[in-house]
């Protein structure tokens, strides 16, 4: 068998809250965008399965990190918003219950964390489309073999980062 890598593509598209903290225009203000994941997987063609990676595989791993922010937000650092949604939240009992919804766990990782009982994710950074490549890429390293990540969060608003 060839030592020739291949990549396989894997998709994931998801509904995610956010804002630009300190950006003087209308992203300051909390809205919304459909994510749009794409992970480049590099590896050999394995003799016997025929696949580099198994894109069913790479999608359900993806999903178990991408899941976090799925009908989610996301708040960075030191925000003022996140105390008082977090605040709202658990007065009005707006949780993640088991009983409707998939268990998350939580998130603890230097560029993000998170509370999964409220949907809410906590990262380091501006949750721009480049800093979500980032943040996607440290989160499922260890997973899979990642060649490349391309956020996207709308038409015309996209970034792409290669890992090696």
């Amino acid at each position: 068998m060839s030592n020739e890598k291949y990549t396989s593509i894997v998709n994931v598209d998801f509904q995610y809250a956010h804002r630009f903290m300190d950006w003087p225009r209308e992203a300051k203000h909390l809205h919304g965008h459909s994510g749009y994941l794409t992970i480049e997987l590099e590896d050999k063609v394995d003799p016997v399965t025929g696949f580099a990676h198994s894109c069913k595989d790479g999608f359900k791993k993806a999903w178990e990190v991408v899941d976090h922010f799925h009908h989610g937000t996301i708040f960075q650092e030191g925000d003022p918003l996140l105390d008082a949604v977090l605040e709202v939240y658990k007065k009005h009992n707006i949780t993640n219950d088991p009983a409707h919804c998939v268990p998350l766990k939580k998130i603890q990782h230097e560029l993000a964390w998170s509370y999964p009982e409220y949907r809410i994710v906590v990262t380091k950074k501006v949750s721009t489309c480049e800093n979500l490549c980032e943040l996607f890429h440290a989160l499922l390293k260890d997973k899979m073999p990642i060649k490349k990540i391309t956020m996207r969060s709308s038409l015309m608003n996209a970034a792409s980062k290669e890992f090696k």
